[in-house]
């Protein structure tokens, strides 16, 4: 099979993490692929998800640099196409890189911090993928994040070892630029900064908590200047476990109210990694404006408060946590605006039905917003669908039947609850005592119902499926009962409870609130406090709150194959037999 090539003018760079190709690598790989008659092994590439026509490099940069040196644009170049999401080209590019000429040490920190993201902190999987068998070379390059932009270069130039970088990175700022010119002139080992940043201070000037409580604390420096060097000056704390530990109570102090405004509340320290996703609605990586307000909704938007050194207490607002969900939301926005673009432009002259065949065309490229339900809202929700299954059984006896026939036949009678069944048991057949895990006593007590009753107990043994069927067949249930959902809901203080503010605006977004309430209306109401602005989103004068459901309370539709109602009566047994038989459930 021949090899893939394109022209290497139609390549374009990707984000590749490596921070530079340096000219003596970039002349080698030339050297290399002169020596070969060209380039041997493909680079990996995948569509530009902005540029028809040209490709993305997901893998092989300097192998591209060096046959541009030498060839140029129109070169051919072998070429592996992928489809990619940006996350999964993201991964593969840093995997990639990983195992060709050694990236710096920063490099594979930032490396790391990228795939870690499109992980969801996944730590042992991040690892695995960098093929580093030690778990705790991954925390140390995390650490390297933490360094200034002179100590990062220090460790490029090889001035310091990544041992001195790893101790430097948890100073603050100021004292790792401080303490850098030292370690270089002086040669300090590594094993020597170890003993003496054991006892680094740390400056009460940038402590977020009430310093109050060191006036009178043994270490503080003002109370023990004689033991100390100079250079440290007195008002610096000289125990720093002591230090972060008051430290991290303030940053908890300082996210604790904004767990009622955000689904997440991430605080992270140095060696977490953690890169802040920005969610946007415009720009080059925002997910659209529609999209945006939906995210709000979403178990994964949220905020982070930093605990690290020169940032305490700052706090990042408006983020994603899910990397992956992030970046297939801007490849869809980008996806819809393309097809909404082309087919604007396919007849820019058209009028009537063609214009309107080109609207409708861009219409169907338009994207339906999206989030993860929170799993408060989730388990909700599931206690209500429990509810309407169990209402709409006891409703329809025929209907019951045919799901305790269904659960019998498909060997599903772990979805009969025992619990509810003999709840119900007593009140229908009093004054028989039912309730005995013995088989011997159960068959006494049954033997004592009332004959007239027992259509309305095997009603209930199929209602207490309602609460014991796993989600996705309580969902095929109220399918095949067709329980509508604004029959039996209704937005109530109780459900807007459950979500924090975000949720809340999200909500009044989607179900039209807001456009009820009006801008000004809204805004005033979503400044005050959570309370006040539940009830002003249930009392907006003129708005119908009949038949309102939000999406997340909804369930979804399941495919069934349904015989007309009473055709199983009439059908004789030779029809019966010559018919395909399915099961009404």
């Amino acid at each position: 099979m021949k090899q893939p090539t394109l022209k290497l003018g139609l390549i374009i760079r990707g984000n590749n993490y490596r921070e530079r190709i340096t000219e003596e690598s970039m002349l080698e790989m030339a050297e290399a692929i002169k020596a070969a008659g060209g380039v041997i092994e493909p680079v990996i590439v995948r569509e530009h998800p902005t540029r028809p026509g040209y490709y993305e490099l997901i893998a092989g940069e300097r192998r591209c640099v060096g046959a541009h040196h030498l060839y140029g644009d129109d070169y051919d170049m072998p070429v592996v196409v992928r489809e990619a999401t940006d996350a999964e080209a993201k991964a593969l590019s840093i995997i990639e890189n990983a195992e060709r000429e050694d990236p710096t040490e920063i490099e594979e920190a930032q490396g790391a911090a990228d795939l870690l993201a499109f992980n969801n902190g996944d730590k042992a999987k991040t690892a695995a993928q960098l093929g580093w068998r030690d778990p705790k070379k991954l925390d140390r390059r995390l650490l390297l994040l933490g360094c200034t932009a002179k100590v990062r270069q220090a460790l490029i130039e090889k001035k310091i070892y990544v041992g001195h970088a790893e101790l430097l990175s948890g100073l603050d700022p100021e004292w790792q630029d401080k303490v850098l010119p030292q370690v270089i002139e002086h040669k300090v080992s590594v094993e020597v900064l170890k003993k003496q940043l054991g006892q680094f201070s740390k400056s009460l000037a940038d402590a977020i908590f009430d310093t109050a409580i060191c006036v009178g604390c043994p270490h503080n420096s003002a109370q023990q200047s004689g033991l100390f060097d100079a250079s440290i000056g007195d008002g610096r704390c000289q125990k720093p476990s002591h230090f972060e530990e008051l430290t991290l109570a303030a940053v908890q102090k300082i996210a604790r109210p904004l767990e009622e405004k955000y689904q997440v509340v991430r605080i992270y320290k140095n060696g977490d990694g953690f890169i802040p996703l920005h969610l946007q609605a415009e720009g080059e990586v925002g997910v659209g404006p529609e999209q945006y307000e939906s995210c709000k909704g979403c178990a994964n938007f949220g905020c982070s408060v930093s605990a690290v050194p020169g940032s305490y207490g700052a706090v990042a607002e408006s983020l994603c946590f899910d990397a992956q969900c992030h970046s297939t939301k801007v490849a869809e926005r980008r996806k819809a605006e393309r097809a909404a673009k082309a087919s604007a432009s396919e007849n820019p002259q058209a009028t009537g039905s063609k214009q309107q065949a080109a609207s409708q065309k861009g219409q169907e490229a338009k994207r339906k917003a999206t989030n993860q339900t929170p799993p408060r809202v989730v388990q909700y929700r599931l206690g209500l669908w429990r509810e309407w299954a169990q209402i709409a059984l006891m409703a329809d006896a025929d209907k019951a039947m045919r799901v305790l026939i269904s659960i019998l036949a498909s060997s599903s009678t772990s979805h009969l609850d025992s619990g509810k069944f003999v709840a119900a048991a007593v009140e229908i057949a009093k004054p028989a005592p039912f309730g005995s895990n013995l088989f011997k006593s159960a068959v006494e007590q049954a033997s004592r119902v009332d004959a007239g009753k027992l259509p309305n107990l095997i009603q209930a043994m199929a209602s207490s499926a309602a609460h014991g069927a796993p989600t996705q067949d309580l969902e095929l249930m109220l399918t095949y009962l067709e329980v509508e959902e604004a029959s039996h809901f209704r937005l109530n203080e109780e459900f807007l409870e459950l979500m924090t503010m975000s949720e809340l605006e999200s909500l009044a977004d989607e179900v039209k609130l807001r456009k009820a309430m009006g801008d000004a209306a809204f805004k005033k109401a979503r400044s005050g406090a959570k309370p006040a602005f539940i009830k002003a989103l249930l009392s907006v004068q003129g708005f119908d709150y009949a038949g309102v459901v939000p999406k997340c309370m909804r369930y979804s539709r399941k495919p069934l194959k349904l015989a007309a109602a009473g055709v199983a009566k009439s059908e004789t047994a030779d029809q019966q037999e010559s018919q395909p038989q399915e099961a009404p459930v």
